[in-house]
C-alpha cells in the first residue's frame, strides 16, 4: 500500500467524492494558492483530516463557521495531534495547510501565534547520516530489478532528489567525456541546474535501456528516464518509488528507529553521500559543487550572475569520480588510470626538464664561441 510523505501513514485513494468536491470554491481557491503537485497532494489529505475529524459535511460548510469557533477546533485538534507524538515538522505542514485554507478563504481572524505556540519543542535531527559506500553494495546485492539498480547508481552518482526522477526525460542526459552523461535537472524551471553520472551509473542506465527495448518499449528522447509501470507513457510517480526505495533501504539497516527514523533515510542519504563526497575533497571547488547540487551558493548576488559553463562543472565533477563509484572493482579501476595518469604527467615534467637542460647547455656552448670569438 502507498503511504504518505509525511507521515508514513497509507494514503487515501482519490474517487468519486474528492472530485465533486473540487466543485466546492473553497477548495478552488486553495488550490489555486499551491503550484506544488505533491504539495497539493500533502495538503489535502492534511485539510481532509481536520474535516473528518470535526464530521463537517463539506469544505464550504468549513469556512461558513464562525471563526471564534474555529479557533477552538484549531486548539482543540492540536492538542490531540500533540497526544499522537507526532514531530514539529509533521505539525508544522499540518498547519500550514489548515492556515493557507482559512487564508485563501478571507478567514483571517485567528490566532495563528497561539497555534504556533502549541505545537511541541523541537528536538534534535533524525536521519541525518549519508549512506556509505558499503551500505548501497549491501542494498545492491538485495535488488532483483535492473530499474531499480539503475534508480541507485543514478541517485548516488548525481545526487538528484528523488522527485527530480518524475521530471526526467532521456533528452535531459547528454553524453560527456570519459563515459560519463550531464542531467539537466528540472528543465525550464526557476531552480534549473546541470549535474553528472560517471561511467559505472551509465552502465547500470544502459543495461536497464536495454531491458525495456527488449520489453517492446519504443525508447525515444522523449521518453520518461523511470516510467510508470503500468505506461510507459508516463513518469513514475514520486511516492511510488520513494515507498519501494524505503523497503529495499531498510531491509538491511539496523531496526532500531529513533523517533521513527531511522539512521539514513531512504533516499536522501544518496544526496547527502554525494554532498559529502564533494566537499570532503579539497580540489573541488566549494561554490561549484553548490551548483551540481542546485543549492544556492553562499556568495551574495552569485545565484544571478554566476553561471558557470557546463565544461568547468564536470571538470569538478570527474575530480569526485572515484570516491562516487560503488563498485571497488570499478573504483580500483578508475584508481589505477588515475596513477598512470600522474605517472604519464611526472614523465611528462621529466622529459620538459631534460630539454630544459639541453636548452640550457645549448645556450652555455654558443656563449662560450661568442666569447672565444670576441677574444681572438
Amino acid at each position: 500500500m502507498v503511504k504518505s510523505v509525511l507521515s508514513g501513514k497509507p494514503l487515501v485513494k482519490r474517487n468519486k467524492n474528492i472530485k465533486n468536491s473540487m466543485q466546492q470554491r473553497s477548495l478552488l481557491l486553495f488550490h489555486s494558492s499551491i503550484k506544488s503537485e505533491s504539495t497539493r497532494f500533502n495538503y489535502m489529505q492534511f485539510l481532509d483530516e481536520f474535516k473528518n475529524h470535526f464530521i463537517i459535511k463539506s469544505y464550504d460548510k468549513l469556512v461558513q463557521i464562525e471563526p471564534k469557533k474555529i479557533q477552538e477546533m484549531l486548539e482543540t485538534y492540536l492538542m490531540y495531534q500533540n497526544e499522537q507524538k507526532y514531530s514539529l515538522s509533521y505539525l508544522n505542514s499540518k498547519l500550514s495547510a489548515l492556515k493557507l485554507f482559512f487564508a485563501m478563504n478571507d478567514v483571517v481572524a485567528l490566532n495563528w501565534l497561539k497555534l504556533r505556540k502549541m505545537l511541541p519543542e523541537k528536538k534534535k535531527l533524525t536521519g541525518e547520516k549519508p549512506y556509505q559506500t558499503k551500505d548501497i553494495q549491501i542494498m545492491l546485492k538485495s535488488i532483483p530489478t535492473l530499474k531499480f539498480k539503475c534508480i541507485i547508481h543514478f541517485l548516488a552518482a548525481s545526487g538528484v532528489r528523488i522527485g527530480a526522477l518524475e521530471e526526467l526525460k532521456l533528452k535531459h542526459i547528454r553524453d560527456m567525456s570519459n563515459g560519463c552523461k550531464s542531467v539537466l535537472v528540472y528543465d525550464d524551471d526557476k531552480s534549473e541546474y546541470y549535474t553528472f553520472i560517471h561511467f559505472e551509473a551509465v552502465g547500470a542506465l544502459d543495461e536497464y535501456l536495454e531491458y525495456r527495448a527488449k520489453s517492446g518499449e519504443n525508447i525515444t528522447p522523449e521518453s520518461w528516464l523511470i516510467p510508470s509501470q503500468s505506461d510507459s507513457n508516463k513518469p513514475a510517480l514520486t511516492v511510488s518509488l520513494r515507498t519501494q526505495m524505503s523497503r529495499y533501504a531498510h531491509q538491511y539497516q539496523d531496526q532500531n528507529k529513533k523517533r521513527g527514523r531511522y539512521e539514513i533515510q531512504a533516499c536522501h542519504g544518496f544526496r547527502k553521500r554525494f554532498d559529502t563526497i564533494l566537499k570532503s575533497n579539497h580540489n573541488v571547488n566549494i561554490n561549484l559543487a553548490e551548483k551540481m547540487m542546485g543549492h544556492s551558493t553562499t556568495i551574495p548576488l552569485d545565484n544571478v550572475y554566476f553561471k558557470p559553463a557546463i565544461e568547468q562543472l564536470f571538470d569538478e565533477y570527474q575530480k569526485a569520480i572515484p570516491q562516487l563509484i560503488i563498485d571497488d572493482k570499478f573504483r580500483l579501476q578508475e584508481q589505477l588510470k588515475e596513477k598512470d595518469e600522474k605517472i604519464n604527467e611526472l614523465n611528462q615534467k621529466d622529459n620538459e626538464i631534460d630539454m630544459l637542460k639541453q636548452t640550457i647547455l645549448e645556450i652555455k656552448n654558443n656563449m662560450l664561441e661568442l666569447q672565444n670569438k670576441i677574444k681572438s
